[in-house]
């Protein structure tokens, strides 16, 4: 068996991950570069020739520094994601596509794609060589997995992006029980390089939120500059708002992305169910005075197509407040990172706003965790992480140069 890393293990974003036996190849993950990044994306014809033999692959979410590059997949290759997951891909794309029919192919991708279900056992083209298992995760992407791949008598755990401070992460310790020890643990190492981050929960963001709406002067009103798809984050405003009587706003998009959600979560808690009276979708028929001045709100907006909205409905609420969700460097990073959006939503409130955010990502006490659950006999293969940070696993072989042969695993890191 061969396990490659085309990429991720010298950069944080853009994996992509092959496993291969004699007569059977699968891809975990093909993602783009994350903006800001000084190295050159991958090509079309570089993605052709990772995938060309592929038998399937398989991604762990939706965010694009994981999937984005599925767009070059040869016809053919069967691509899977999560099926809530596959939903919200089509909403998205169907929306950009209506707009730039330069998404087109994205759209049609994204509807082509195949669904796996959770704790089901896969035979990869019934041969009998590779079998993978997801397994749901929490992180800021909804319906994210981690895989657990099984081949030639070899276990081998694939996190993807997790992390143990969400509303749903409580499951981690019960799935990794069940997986139980492993000869090779693939895992992601994001906060190995921002070790003085301190990481909170998903319920301290809505407890200061509502600290926010029912704060004295009152009612209150706040745009919330986050991202459409963070179903944990959305939940934790809208429950600030549902808790201190305000009205938790939103546009027609974000509404369809909410019902995604609804219908997937809302059965595993009440607090993903978006079809209350305390959420409003913003339109012809919304009257300020009547549904918004007196009780206050907060309406999650996107950088990239809310500004105008929002000078609009500053006119309405000049004392609106702006909460900031998102990672600190798309502000106060590199050049390269900051983003254009972002920075000119901050101005339009004199760079003064309430940070309310947490990772997406496992903590180093977490990471740590998973390694001493599934204790991997071979070792650990660090990915999705800065090139100068290092993974601690308390005993456990780091595996971070190859190529090399273990145990009759060829392991190569490109």
């Amino acid at each position: 068996m061969k396990i490659t890393i085309h990429r991720g293990a010298n950069q944080i974003g853009g994996c992509i991950t092959e496993i291969a036996t004699a007569n059977t190849k699968i891809i975990i993950d093909l993602g783009s570069n994350l903006p800001g990044s000084r190295e050159p994306d991958f090509t079309q014809q570089d993605i052709e020739r990772i995938t060309s033999d592929a038998d399937a692959i398989f991604y762990t979410h939706f965010h694009g520094d994981h999937i984005g590059l599925c767009r070059y997949v040869p016809d053919g290759i069967k691509q899977y994601i999560g099926e809530g997951a596959k939903e919200v891909n089509i909403c998205k794309y169907r929306v950009l596509a209506n707009h730039n029919s330069n998404f087109q192919r994205d759209l049609e991708i994204a509807q082509a794609m195949r669904t796996y279900e959770e704790a089901r056992r896969y035979d990869i083209e019934k041969k009998g060589e590779i079998y993978i298992t997801p397994y749901f995760v929490d992180h800021s992407a909804f319906n994210s997995y981690m895989f657990l791949i099984e081949a030639n008598h070899k276990r081998i755990l694939h996190t993807g992006d997790f992390r143990g401070h969400g509303y749903l992460s409580k499951g981690l310790g019960k799935i990794l029980r069940h997986i139980g020890n492993v000869d090779i643990l693939i895992s992601e190492g994001t906060m190995l390089s921002r070790l003085g981050e301190k990481v909170e929960h998903e319920c301290w963001i809505q407890k200061e939120a509502i600290k926010l709406l029912t704060k004295d002067r009152h009612p209150n009103y706040y745009f919330a500059l986050c991202s459409s798809t963070d179903m944990d984050r959305l939940a934790s405003f809208h429950a600030a708002c549902k808790k201190s009587g305000a009205k938790f706003v939103c546009d027609a998009y974000q509404k369809s992305i909410l019902d995604i959600f609804t219908k997937y979560a809302a059965s595993h808690s009440d607090l993903f169910n978006f079809n209350d009276d305390t959420t409003l979708v913003i339109g012809d028929n919304c009257n300020f005075d009547k549904d918004l001045r007196p009780n206050g709100f907060i309406m999650p907006v996107r950088a990239g197509s809310h500004l105008d909205f929002v000078k609009k409905m500053k006119y309405y609420f000049p004392d609106a407040e702006l909460i900031y969700s998102m990672w600190k460097g798309y502000y106060e990073g590199t050049e390269a990172q900051k983003n254009k959006y972002v920075m000119n939503f901050l101005s339009l409130f004199q760079g003064v706003f309430h940070y309310l955010h947490t990772t997406g990502h496992a903590d180093t006490q977490t990471l740590q965790k998973v390694c001493k659950a599934v204790s991997p006999s071979i070792g650990v293969i660090p990915i999705h992480k800065d090139a100068e940070t290092q993974y601690v696993s308390h005993g456990f072989r780091v595996l971070e140069e190859g190529p090399t042969t273990i145990d009759g695993i060829e392991i190569d890191m490109n």
